[in-house]
């Protein structure tokens, strides 16, 4: 059976990984776990004396393989607790315009567990959902 791409997706990411997840009123799915490069090593390194944040910037082949599992997905919310949410915006709008139209929204969040997850992406995509104007 063929895997059906779910409405609402929701997009939880900082630098060391993006989780995806299918999003209805009533669950949260688990899609994938995508890790980013540097993994592992505990937290991101701080350039001294640069401009900026000194952080390193996050890899454009995460950002791409990130792009790449959220590509059949309706509406999309990005959400993390740093800049990583900001940047993979970025990443879309300048290499999938197409994909960037479906971007609902990027926000702050701070994960701390899959049930507080579902109740912050349910209440953002159901406040999303009635702003829209209705089918005629």
């Amino acid at each position: 059976m063929a895997h059906k791409s779910p409405y609402h997706c929701l997009i939880w990411i900082d630098h060391r990984q993006a989780r995806i997840y299918g999003v209805t009123e009533h669950e949260l799915t688990e899609m994938a776990i995508i890790h980013g490069p540097d993994s592992g090593h505990g937290h991101v390194h701080h350039h001294s004396g640069a401009t900026g944040s000194g952080h390193d910037a996050l890899s454009a082949e995460f950002l791409k393989v990130v792009t790449a599992a959220v590509h059949d997905c309706t509406e999309i919310l990005s959400a993390g607790p740093a800049e990583a949410k900001y940047a993979l915006k970025s990443y879309i709008a300048a290499k999938q315009p197409q994909l960037d139209r479906k971007i609902a929204g990027v926000e702050t969040f701070a994960k701390t567990g899959d049930r507080d997850l579902h109740l912050f992406a349910s209440h953002f995509f159901h406040r999303a959902d009635r702003m829209r104007p209705a089918a005629s």
